[in-house]
């Protein structure tokens, strides 16, 4: 059974984030608050599925009732439809894209040359002073901000009990304790969560190969400043991290969906399927939904949406990089109050290492709002 530590979320961002942050398509019915469903195929019997995440279609998720998928499917007359904006983009997306085409064919003769690539298999290397900033948060900042920000509401992730723990093979091939992450790039609470999420867990290793990012211009809060983790490497003495990027923020050219980047291998789909539901998330999440952003921590701690990407608005990724130093800045108080969260949760399941990292005043604060200690 779930302790909902963190279930006082504002109300408008539960809706928000049930609402908005799901794949763009025009063959899934739309429901009052889902998020993307994201229930792999082919795990535990009942509810609805997407399609096979190790399928060659790279299709998006689908729902469905009594356990088949379907796919085309309109919404019951009885459960009216709420049009998620994500799904106005298929044609106006396309007319950009031919729009963004036109341009950079210009700038290919004009520039001679210069070469622009776009799209999902371009990968642009998030800068060193931007990396420094967002990897080397003071230990000093992290203790002044605490667990709670002036500006919004931050969501703790919960607690869980009596599940097998999740370890990965580490470098040496032992097993570590593993923290999972299933995202997307379109996704702007993936987006904000992001910042979060290497904050804390830089404080136990290293990351590799980062890149810029930014949700798609189509959903709610477009345009979020962030990173990606599809090429990205961690390296931690006391855990392993296994991030999925699960779709691109680029809209696939069947105008339905974006387009697959990563897809969940059979242990990874059933991480998805048997804790990003409704069960663990109620406030989120309908029966029979999963969605994104999901982290899970050692089978033992779950986290979904931090805090409302609405506070990182109108700034650039070098402009909320470059505060991260200042515990007095409002958008370093949401980002590092959310990251002494998952300091928390990380200790929990790493046997309390580097004890200068768990027994810092802003990780005990964070254990404690938490119930760990």
């Amino acid at each position: 059974m779930a302790n909902t530590t963190g279930s006082g979320r504002p109300q408008t961002d539960k809706e928000r984030s049930k609402q908005m942050s799901r794949p763009v398509t025009g063959n899934q019915p739309g429901r009052p608050g889902g998020r993307p469903s994201g229930r792999p195929s082919g795990q535990g019997s009942g509810g609805p599925r997407r399609s096979n995440p190790r399928s060659s279609s790279g299709g998006p998720p689908n729902r469905g009732s009594g356990g088949g998928k379907r796919t085309g499917a309109r919404p019951s007359p009885s459960r009216p439809s709420r049009r998620s904006p994500t799904a106005l983009l298929t044609w106006g997306t396309a007319a950009l894209v031919l729009v963004i085409v036109v341009i950079l064919v210009v700038v290919k003769i004009v520039g001679g040359g210069n070469s622009l690539t776009t799209g999902p298999g371009a990968f642009s290397p998030t800068s060193p002073a931007v990396v420094a900033e967002v990897t080397g948060i003071p230990a000093a900042v992290f203790n002044a901000v605490g667990t709670n920000s002036a500006i919004t509401a931050i969501n703790p992730p919960i607690t869980v009990t009596g599940q097998k723990p999740l370890t990965f093979p580490g470098p040496n091939g032992t097993s570590l304790p593993g923290v999972y992450f299933y995202g997307a790039e379109y996704c702007p609470y993936c987006a904000a969560a992001r910042w979060s999420i290497i904050a804390a867990l830089s404080r136990f290793g290293t990351f590799h190969k980062l890149g810029n990012m930014e949700s798609a211009s189509g959903d709610v809060y477009p345009n979020t400043p962030t990173f990606t983790f599809s090429k990205a490497k961690y390296t931690s003495p006391y855990i392993v991290f296994m991030p999925e990027e699960y779709f691109s923020n680029q809209v696939a050219p069947s105008g339905t969906s974006y387009t697959v980047l990563m897809k969940p291998t059979k242990a990874e789909a059933k991480l998805v399927d048997t804790y990003d539901t409704a069960k663990y998330f109620p406030q989120t999440l309908s029966q029979g939904e999963s969605g994104f952003p999901f982290t899970d921590f050692g089978n033992k701690i779950l986290s979904d949406v931090l805090f409302t990407p609405s506070v990182l608005g109108g700034l650039s990724r070098d402009e909320i990089a470059s505060g991260l130093a200042d515990a007095k800045n409002p958008i370093t108080d949401v980002i590092v109050s959310s990251a002494n969260y998952l300091s928390a949760s990380v200790c929990n399941i790493d046997g309390q290492q580097p004890a200068s990292v768990c027994t810092s005043k802003g990780v005990t604060a964070a254990a404690k709002a938490m119930k760990l200690s």
